[in-house]
């Protein structure tokens, strides 16, 4: 049943042109697709210039590693809790709706905090409440925007979408990167948090003109705790994917802590500098968008998509551990750069995969709990890897990480429904 409402679904949204010799084309840039692109060009944008600012004024309003990784991990929270329920309901609701107002209410409370900060009457409290409704915005609106992105685009076409949404966070995260860490000096944390806010509205904006299909589904026959349930089944029925959520929990956990530390230690360090770390990171994420353009043009088969995924993590693994060993700029930009080209690749094999390998009245709630599952340890991460810092050398924390990453990475190579599910 599940099959034949995907297949339709299919059917009925996807895109088509006649070519020259009046073959059908199935079409990428649809008008759904388009202002879903418009929308998430500016609010990433502005998303990454937060982070960045946000990260800059914690660490100078208070001077404590430790009270901004706590502060940080704040937005992660409502992952863990709310995620199951998000799906469940998003499954059962237009999904239009859900984004927009998911956008709006993100919108209103960047833009408070960026008054506040303004008006100096901002508290730490209300940047970690903050941070909680943003999470909590964040768990409603990547599902939704996940599970529908295969409703509005033709399946052929799924990869390349995927490749292109990722290529705009690339460029963003570069741009954001490169110049945040400038902006919050030139301009300032509260105009660059007003901007943050004003590019949510942008894309809520774009987002009321968008159709996205509601899909007739037997979820609707279900009260929503047995919706919950199905969906919880469908993972646990799915051993594949099962091990590859758990997996990636304590993959997150440990790459957590090494985001955490980067911005401290490179600001400790002179011949590295908050300068060199908007560098390091723009440089990683055009490793990124190299790594998501090359997929856009090349297809990688079917039987050597799990060998690529694998590769993948254990060179991320190889150049952070040499990372964490070196203070050689130019070494450290190369590291980065081939870091980042191994998570386009790890990152987009894992979300074409899932698009693919589940229903479309499931497609939300598995969002939903892998959002769960991979962020369920991260603000442990990012807590502790604080407290560590005071007491252990940062760079050997960074070591410790990448090594048992790798020991992951390995242990993942072994389970055959994994295996599976990557080559589907």
């Amino acid at each position: 049943m599940d099959i034949e409402i995907e297949e339709k679904s299919r059917k009925s949204n996807s895109k088509v042109d006649l070519d020259t010799n009046g073959i059908l084309q199935e079409k990428l840039w649809n008008s759904n697709f388009i202002l879903l692109f418009q929308g998430q060009i500016i609010s990433v944008l502005g998303d990454n210039v937060y982070d960045m600012a946000l990260r800059f004024w914690i660490l100078n309003k208070t001077g404590s590693v430790a009270l901004m990784g706590a502060i940080m991990s704040a937005s992660f929270i409502p992952k863990i809790f709310i995620s199951p329920f998000a799906g469940t309901f998003i499954d059962r609701h237009d999904r239009r709706k859900i984004l927009i107002v998911a956008d709006t209410i993100s919108a209103i409370t960047i833009l408070f905090i960026g008054i506040a900060v303004a008006t100096e009457f901002i508290q730490i409290w209300m940047i970690m409440v903050a941070g909680i409704v943003i999470g909590v915005c964040g768990c409603f609106f990547y599902p939704t925007f996940n599970s529908s992105i295969p409703d509005i685009v033709p399946k052929s076409k799924l990869l390349k979408a995927n490749s292109i949404f990722s290529s705009i966070n690339s460029v963003n995260d570069m741009v954001g990167y490169a110049l945040g860490g400038f902006l919050v000096q030139i301009v300032g944390a509260p105009l660059l948090f007003i901007f943050n806010g004003l590019s949510f509205l942008f894309s809520a904006t774009a987002e009321c003109f968008i159709k996205i299909p509601k899909i007739e589904s037997s979820s609707e026959k279900l009260n929503f705790i047995e919706d919950m349930k199905a969906g919880i089944g469908f993972i646990n029925n799915l051993k594949g994917l099962k091990y590859l959520f758990i997996t990636i929990a304590f993959l997150n956990f440990f790459a957590s802590m090494s985001m955490t530390l980067t911005l401290p230690w490179f600001k400790i360090h002179t011949q590295l500098g908050i300068g060199f770390y908007g560098i390091s990171m723009a440089i990683n994420t055009m490793g990124m968008f190299v790594g998501f353009i090359i997929l856009s043009m090349i297809e990688i088969k079917k039987e050597k998509k799990f060998f690529a995924f694998i590769l993948s993590g254990i060179i991320i693994s190889a150049t952070m551990i040499l990372y964490s060993i070196t203070l050689n700029l130019y070494l450290i930009a190369i590291l980065f750069f081939i870091d980042g080209m191994c998570l386009a690749v790890m990152g987009s094999l894992l979300q074409t995969s899932m698009q693919s390998c589940v229903p479309v009245n499931m497609r939300s709630k598995v969002f939903a709990f892998r959002n769960t599952l991979s962020s369920a340890l991260m603000p442990a991460g990012m807590i502790l890897a604080g407290i560590l810092s005071e007491k252990i050398s940062m760079n050997v924390i960074i070591f410790a990480d990448y090594t048992l990453f790798l020991a992951l990475f390995i242990y993942l190579s072994f389970l055959r429904s994994v295996k599976e599910v990557i080559n589907i």
